[in-house]
């Protein structure tokens, strides 16, 4: 007897599936990565502006974590890491802090 079922290429469409999963996951690496190499830079220009323009932080010191400076400087730039992720469709832990920290500074306002 013979089949008049045409066979759908499955194994094929299984490879397709697994490298578009690829390509998303590796668009998604890269922009992850990016958000964070920019943040990083935002923190050595936020550093450089603060130690060679102004005298007034001139002691400030970002790296030792013995320094509440430092333990600051950490949150900011993950949060502008965590900002730039928002933008870009990407979800992280930090997103649901800045919307209660928003209306808390929101409500000081007022």
């Amino acid at each position: 007897m013979k089949d008049n079922i045409i066979q759908f290429p499955i194994k094929e469409r299984q490879r397709q599936i697994a490298d578009e999963e690829d390509d998303i996951l590796s668009e998604y690496e890269e922009f992850t990565d990016e958000c964070r190499d920019t943040a990083q830079l935002v923190y050595l220009m936020i550093e450089e502006l603060l130690l060679n323009e102004s005298s007034h932080f001139d002691d400030i010191d970002f790296r030792d974590n013995n320094f509440p400076e430092a333990k600051d400087m950490f949150v900011i730039i993950n949060l502008i890491s965590s900002m730039l992720m928002r933008y870009g469709g990407v979800s992280h832990f930090l997103h649901d802090y800045f919307d209660v920290i928003h209306e808390q500074i929101m409500e000081t306002k007022e």
